[in-house]
C-alpha cells in the first residue's frame, strides 16, 4: 500500500513509539502532513542509556539520539521541540500547546511517554533530590555529583539499580533502599535475588531491604533519608526511582477512556475515533509493561493503522535484561511467582554463572540466567514455540 492523501497527523511525543510511528506513516503515505510535539529540548534519544552515561563519558548524546535531522527532513516531519501540550479537542480536532498554539489533525497518535512517580515525601523538593527520566537530568546529576560522597537511590528496581551502578562509576558511596524484602522479587526466584544480592555488594554497593522512606532531610540542601525504621541513612544527592506514571494529564477533559493508561485495542485505536495510543502511556488488555521494544512494536502498530493499513499488536512474554555490578541479568517469564501452580525446575551453577529454567505442564513458563546471558535470544524464541520439557532442555544444553 502507497498512497497520498491531505491527511494530517499529529504525533505528541517523539521518542520510541512516536518516532516509529511517524515512519510507518511516510512509508504508507507519501504527502500527508506529520508533525510531532516533543517536550524535550532534543531530538528522541534511547533512554535506557541515560544510567549509562552517568559514569561512561566515552557515550555522547549524538550517539543516543536516533534520528538526524536529515531523517526528519528526507520523511517531511515537522518536528516541534520544547513544547508542552495542554489539552486536545476530539470535537474539533485540535492540540493545544501551552505557548497557545492549536495544532488541526485528522488523526492522532498519543506517544507521550510516562514520568517518575514521586511519593509524597515530605523534603522531596530539596537541593539534590532527582529523578532519572531524561537527558537533562542526567547532564543535571553529573554535573551536580562533583565534589559529593554519599548517594542514594530510593527504589530497587531495574532503574533504580541501573541508576545506583551509574553513581558508583562517579566514585560515590552508593546506597539503594527497596522496600520489598528482596532484590527484583518480581523478575528472580529467592536464590536468584540472593545470588544477585551478593554481587551487588561486592560491587560495593549497600542493598538496604525493608527500607521505607519516611522523610528526605535536610535544611535547604539534602541531608539524609529518614527510614521508617528511625535510622537515617547520610546522603548529599538522592535519585528517586519508584516506578512511572503514563502522561496524560492533557487528555483528562476528554471523553478518552483512562485506566491507569489510556486504554487500547490491538490496533491501538482508543476509545475515540482517529485517535491511537502507543507506548508508555497506552494499556492493552489492561497492561503495559513500559518496555522499550513494546513501544517501538505499538508505534509501528499504531502509524500502520492510522495511515489506512492494517496491523494488529501481539502481546509477548515480558524480559528484563540488566547489565551492571560486573555482571549480567535476563528474566522472562513465570519464575515461580504463582503458589496454586506446579512447577518443574532445571538448575546449574557453575563459575559464578547461574542458569534456571522454570517449566510448568511440560512447557518452558520462565527462565533466569545471572553471568553468562548468551542463551537469552534462544529462550525468548523458545517461549513463542510453547517448546516442551525435554525439547528445550536438549536446546539448552547443547
Amino acid at each position: 500500500m502507497n498512497t497520498s492523501t491531505d491527511e494530517k497527523f499529529v504525533i505528541i511525543g517523539a521518542s520510541a513509539a512516536g518516532i516509529t510511528a511517524a515512519d510507518e506513516i511516510r512509508k504508507l503515505d507519501q504527502n500527508a502532513a506529520i508533525t510531532m510535539i516533543s517536550k524535550e529540548e532534543v531530538k528522541g534519544y534511547y533512554r535506557p542509556r541515560l544510567s549509562e552515561m552517568l559514569s561512561n563519558d566515552k557515550i555522547s548524546a549524538e550517539q543516543i539520539t536516533f534520528k538526524n535531522d536529515q531523517w526528519y527532513a528526507d520523511r517531511k516531519i515537522n518536528l516541534l521541540l520544547n513544547q508542552t501540550v495542554r489539552g486536545i479537542d476530539p470535537v474539533t480536532k485540535q492540540v493545544s500547546l501551552e505557548d497557545g498554539t492549536d495544532i488541526p489533525y485528522t488523526k492522532l497518535i498519543i506517544a507521550s511517554g510516562a514520568e517518575v512517580f514521586v511519593p509524597p515525601f515530605s523534603g522531596r523538593d530539596k537541593e539534590g533530590v532527582f529523578t532519572l527520566r531524561h537527558l537533562k537530568d542526567m547532564q543535571n546529576i553529573k554535573e551536580y555529583a562533583k565534589g559529593k560522597k554519599n548517594a542514594v537511590v530510593i527504589g530497587g528496581g531495574l532503574l533504580g539499580l541501573e541508576a545506583a551502578n551509574g553513581l558508583k562509576g562517579l566514585g560515590l558511596n552508593v546506597s539503594v533502599l527497596e522496600h520489598n524484602k528482596r532484590i527484583l522479587p518480581r523478575q528472580l526466584d529467592p536464590e536468584a535475588s540472593s545470588l544477585l544480592e551478593e554481587k551487588v555488594d561486592k560491587y560495593g554497593i549497600k542493598f538496604l531491604k525493608n527500607a521505607s522512606t519516611k522523610e528526605i532531610v535536610g535544611t535547604d540542601k539534602l541531608e539524609g533519608i529518614l527510614l521508617e525504621s528511625g535510622e537515617t541513612i547520610a546522603a548529599d544527592l538522592l535519585i528517586i526511582s519508584t516506578g512511572v506514571n503514563p502522561n496524560t494529564a492533557f487528555a483528562k477533559g476528554t471523553d478518552l477512556e483512562i485506566k491507569r493508561a489510556i486504554v487500547v485495542n490491538e490496533k491501538m485505536e482508543t476509545s475515540l475515533a482517529d485517535i491511537y495510543a502507543a507506548g508508555d502511556c497506552a494499556e492493552f488488555n489492561g497492561i503495559n509493561y513500559a518496555l522499550w521494544i513494546e513501544a517501538v512494536e505499538q508505534g509501528k502498530t499504531a502509524g500502520i493503522n492510522a495511515a489506512g493499513g492494517e496491523y494488529l499488536f501481539e502481546t509477548f512474554t515480558p524480559f528484563t535484561s540488566l547489565q551492571a555490578f560486573d555482571t549480567k541479568v535476563f528474566s522472562i517469564g513465570d519464575v515461580g511467582s504463582k503458589p496454586e501452580r506446579e512447577y518443574d525446575t532445571y538448575k546449574n551453577y557453575d563459575d559464578g554463572n547461574f542458569r534456571e529454567l522454570y517449566f510448568a505442564d511440560d512447557k518452558l513458563c520462565g527462565a533466569i540466567l545471572i553471568g553468562d546471558t548468551s542463551k537469552q535470544s534462544m529462550i525468548s524464541k523458545a517461549f513463542k514455540t510453547g517448546i516442551s520439557k525435554n525439547d528445550m532442555l536438549e536446546k539448552f544444553e547443547s
